[in-house]
């Protein structure tokens, strides 16, 4: 940085000489006279620290006029940053720094001691302490960088305060001599550092001694430095580590050079390495990028995105070749926009219902390349498949899956007094208990499905109906479907046909009703009780015919007057073929009427003839022990014939349980609940079917036991077996670095820490969402993986025997983002 040719940028508003009395800001601080007569001008410009001439627009000619500047620097210079400044009088006076850090500005008529705090751009801050008095027609040297801060915190402790930021001007005169104190502790502490940027221990101040943007120097010493606060803890120092690693292919190619953050690195032809002038912090993020090509060659950064740990990285690799090869692959079920991919520093938006993508720029030939989902599309989760490699020729295997997403669907309940209510959509159904108040379907619905909520079973004495039941799932849960309940009673009828002759007698629900010749309908005098259920049979033939009941049984959720009785004068049997029964407890059911088979047995016939015309349907009421019956033929209408042809079939009562990993990356063990069985899928062997049979009806869970140390994984898939068996699918996801590391551990010691990981809604590869483990540590690294959104807690349970360990940084917690997370166990 030169001075001869620094320009001036003065984000302060500058007064003219005629205001300067109101220039201190709001303590009204600034000249204490605006006299504009001759005695009071000079025509002489103030010149401050950094040897820049002033305008007169910054003093007006006064001779009382004083200044105050210095760098804002924080490893490297904060640029256009707030600064104010504060006396011991209460005035205080702001302004911005400009592009190189430096802040300037008016403090004449300040009482000293001093304080200057800047603004960084996370909204932390730096703070400062000087003892200077301000001169007239001159300017006060006042930095504001984390060594100043330190000194702040000191100063603040030594006055029975923790925190820089609670340290004040009047704090800071009754404890000037903490000042120093502080000042000779820090030097001593940073005595090595000093001499390699050729500082002296002995005499150097950071409020006083000079900054300048060229990494050299004080600013030299800075960058090796990362400093830590807090507004109510102490300034803690620590050290910041460089940034490189190897160029591959440059050869004399000149033009190459690398982006990280704001800093951009010329590349010299001939290079085979590389290292960033400024170092980074542990626990910060970097992202090196290619922001130049050279003349001829096209480079790409590997392994170029991280988070530094504590110690130099020099493992990044920049790859230079003159062949070069597209990067890209297919797409299959994005049916919304937001979808974004990155490799490295590169990313892509993939627009809706695209079914291929292919990133701009081309890579080098060697270049490694590793396709990530950067933000995810609205309503739905994108996993990538064969998503890493090295380039060796143009890339189209990447496979981008992606799915739709579940939310929750739910509501309110009101008045259910009574077990036996269960609601239903499509293929989901939830029992609502009795004194519920709220319920949810269990698997959630997918975004863009349309859903209606039904009543699929009233409860016991009681009707419900469901409001607000009908909607298409957007990307938020639903909790607004409202059921209301209420006890009661309904009618309960229906139909007569044929009925030419008195004495016809029907029952149900503890009421007989006798029914006249030629009647064509009927209903039972007493109202049923809502949610109880009905029976309808013929207690009494009419003379000369006989009738029979269809659609005569069922719960009261309504009025019911579809019970239909048909008459005849000739009926005819019901009944038909059993095939593989070998269990007992068999119950068919039709008409009103039951049936009770045990094996041996080839036919049944049920025990009453139905009249002709008759509709009639056979259903298994109970199934056997151990086995599973289906009925064939098993409706239709009684025609002036015995029915023979209903076909009971039995067997087996236990399916095979089975299912694609849908999306899946590598390879993988799956375990089901029903039993001890695991199973192995893979990329190329998705597919998978556990050995033991589950039986009808039981729960089952399909998941992947945690830790699954690897970059990818499934969601866990649950249900209950039907008859025939299932088929699950399970939605497959990258996961991504998680790293624990203990430093300072003594040798042969060993610590105890309990950490648990709670999965994102509707995201579980584990038996639960929430896995909680007690893991002894020895010192070293640990490497888990997990999804994106995944939050992780650390707590220490047992220390080492000879000293304590701690977390470093309150990195115990967090959340997982594709740039992976670290945790760090220090001990001492």
């Amino acid at each position: 940085m030169k001075n001869s040719t620094r320009k001036l940028s003065l984000a302060l508003a500058l007064c003219s000489s005629v205001l300067l009395a109101s220039c201190g800001g709001g303590g009204g601080g600034g000249s204490s006279s605006s006299s504009s007569s001759s005695s009071n001008t000079v025509s002489t410009a103030m010149v401050d620290s950094y040897g820049i001439a002033q305008p007169s627009s910054f003093d007006g000619g006064l001779a009382s006029a004083a200044g105050i500047n210095g760098t804002a620097a924080d490893g490297a210079v904060l640029a256009n940053a707030a600064v104010t400044v504060i006396d011991n009088a209460g005035r205080s006076v702001s302004t911005r720094t400009d592009s190189q850090g430096i802040y300037r500005a008016r403090i004449d008529g300040f009482v000293p001691p001093l304080l200057g705090v800047v603004t960084k751009p996370d909204g932390s801050r730096w703070w400062a302490p000087s003892l200077s008095t301000p001169v007239a027609r001159g300017f006060v040297l006042l930095n504001l960088t984390g060594l100043t801060d330190k000194l702040a915190s000191d100063v603040a402790s030594a006055a029975g305060k923790t925190g820089s930021a609670q340290l004040t001007p009047a704090l800071l005169a009754a404890n000037s001599a903490a000042l120093a104190t502080a000042k000779t502790a820090l030097n001593s502490q940073l005595s090595t550092q000093l001499s390699a940027a050729g500082l002296s221990a002995s005499n150097f101040d950071p409020v006083s001694t000079l900054l300048t943007n060229s990494n050299t120097g004080h600013d030299q010493l800075l960058n090796g430095l990362a400093i830590s606060n807090s507004a109510t803890t102490a300034t803690v120092i620590g050290t910041r580590y460089s940034l490189g690693g190897s160029v591959n292919g440059l050869g004399s190619a000149t033009g190459l050079s690398l982006l990280n953050g704001s800093e951009t690195l010329s590349i010299a032809g001939g290079a085979s390495s590389f290292s960033f002038v400024r170092k980074i912090a542990p626990g910060s993020a970097y992202n090196i990028s290619v922001a130049s090509q050279p003349s001829g060659l096209t480079c790409a950064v590997n392994n170029g995105s991280g988070v530094m740990g504590n110690a130099a990285l020099t493992d990044v690799a920049v790859v230079c070749n003159t062949s070069t090869f597209s990067l890209g692959g297919s797409v299959s079920g994005l049916s919304s926009a937001g979808l974004v991919l990155a490799n490295g520093s590169q990313t892509l938006a993939v627009p809706a219902n695209a079914s291929s993508f292919s990133f701009a720029s081309p890579l080098p030939l060697g270049a490694s390349y590793w396709v990530t989902v950067q933000s995810q599309p609205s309503g739905a989760t994108c996993s990538v498949q064969n998503g890493g490699g090295s380039i060796a020729s143009a890339v189209s295997s990447v496979k981008v899956l992606c799915l739709v997403n579940t939310y929750p669907l739910g509501g309110s309940v009101t008045g259910l007094s009574s077990n036996g209510l269960v609601l239903g959509i499509t293929a989901q159904s939830v029992s609502v208990p009795a004194g519920a108040a709220s319920w949810t379907f269990p698997a959630g619905v997918a975004v863009g499905v349309n859903y209606s909520v039904s009543v699929r079973a009233q409860p016991v004495g009681a009707n419900c109906s469901v409001s607000n039941g009908s909607g298409t799932m957007g990307a938020a849960a639903v909790n607004s479907v409202q059921v209301s309940c209420q006890t009661g009673g309904f009618s309960l009828g229906g139909n007569i046909s044929g009925l030419s002759s008195a004495g016809l007698v029907l029952s149900a629900a503890g009421q007989t009703l006798s029914v006249p010749a030629n009647s064509s309908s009927f209903s039972f005098s007493d109202l049923v009780s809502a949610g109880s259920s009905y029976n309808v049979q013929v207690s009494s033939q009419p003379t000369g015919l006989t009738c029979s009941v269809s659609n005569g049984s069922g719960s009261m959720t309504a009025a019911v007057n579809s019970v239909g009785v048909t008459c005849s004068s000739s009926a005819s049997t019901l009944g038909g073929s059993i095939t593989g029964l070998t269990g007992t407890g068999l119950v068919l059911a039709s008409n009103g009427q039951t049936l009770s088979l045990s094996p041996p047995l080839n036919n049944f016939t049920f025990p009453s003839a139905l009249a002709n015309g008759t509709p009639y349907n056979v259903t298994v009421q109970t199934q056997p022990t151990l086995q599973y019956c289906t009925v064939g033929n098993g409706s239709g209408t009684v025609g002036g014939k015995a029915i023979t042809s209903v076909a009971i079939s039995c067997g087996q009562n236990t399916f095979t349980l089975s299912g694609t990993a849908v999306g899946l990356t590598g390879a993988l063990t799956l375990t089901s609940t029903t039993g001890t069985d695991t199973v192995a899928v893979s990329a190329a062997a998705p597919g998978f079917s556990f050995p033991t049979p589950v039986a009808t009806g039981t729960a089952y869970r399909v998941y992947t036991p945690f830790p699954a140390l690897l970059p990818y994984g499934c969601n866990a898939a649950s249900g209950a077996m039907p008859p025939g068996g299932v088929s699950v699918r399970m939605a497959c996801f990258d996961q991504y670095p998680h790293t624990l590391s203990t430093t300072g551990l003594a040798s042969g010691e060993s610590m105890n820490f309990t950490l648990t990981y709670s999965y994102p809604t509707g995201q579980s590869p584990d038996l639960t969402d929430t896995v909680t483990r007690t893991v002894t540590s020895r010192g070293g690294t640990l490497n888990y993986y997990l999804p994106v959104g995944a939050t992780y807690s650390y707590t220490v349970s047992s220390q080492p025997a000879t000293g304590s360990c701690a977390l470093a940084n309150n990195t115990g917690q967090g959340s997982q983002t594709t740039g992976g997370s670290r945790v760090q166990f220090v001990c001492q």
